[in-house]
């Protein structure tokens, strides 16, 4: 892994429901994934990140209003950077010590439904979808590296062995 030294994660959580998930496994999964995603030593750098857990009534309206899809979701990205990851990089490299990369809108019911019917714990669901929703933050599109990347966060994180290729 990269060298890391010396860089802070700051995240602030605002959950609207009785879901629970620490603020210490948001910090490791946002660490991770930073880690894991950026190719280069953002050495100094603090990087923030606003998480809000809502309930599926929630998330329906915003993924309606913002994605005009008139379902819920698992997890909905904000980004404080649009565009693709390279332009993210350069934008990182000209801001000041401390950088906010957006905010997450995570649903735990909708996560924990799906964690069901896929067999995985609530806690591997929330990491890999946490993950997914950071690197969607950092400018990755849907493909096989990003999905490579969250499913090592996830693993890594809950013990696993990691065997997923870029």
């Amino acid at each position: 892994m990269k060298n890391q030294k010396n860089m802070k994660y700051l995240v602030e959580i605002n959950n609207k429901t009785k879901d629970k998930f620490s603020k210490r496994k948001v910090q490791a999964v946002f660490e991770k994934t930073i880690a894991l995603a950026l190719s280069e030593s953002f050495e100094g750098k603090k990087f923030e990140l606003s998480l809000a857990m809502v309930t599926e009534e929630e998330i329906k309206t915003l993924n309606n209003q913002y994605r005009k899809k008139d379902a819920a979701t698992d997890v909905l990205s904000f980004a404080e950077y649009e565009g693709r990851q390279s332009l993210l990089l350069k934008n990182l490299k000209t801001q000041g010590s401390e950088t906010f990369l957006g905010e997450l809108i995570v649903c735990p019911a909708y996560v924990r439904k799906n964690a069901t019917e896929d067999g995985q714990s609530f806690e591997y669901a929330m990491t890999y979808i946490i993950s997914h929703g950071i690197l969607h933050l950092l400018g990755f599109p849907h493909g096989k590296k990003m999905f490579c990347l969250q499913q090592s966060v996830a693993d890594e994180l809950s013990g696993k062995i990691v065997e997923c290729k870029k």
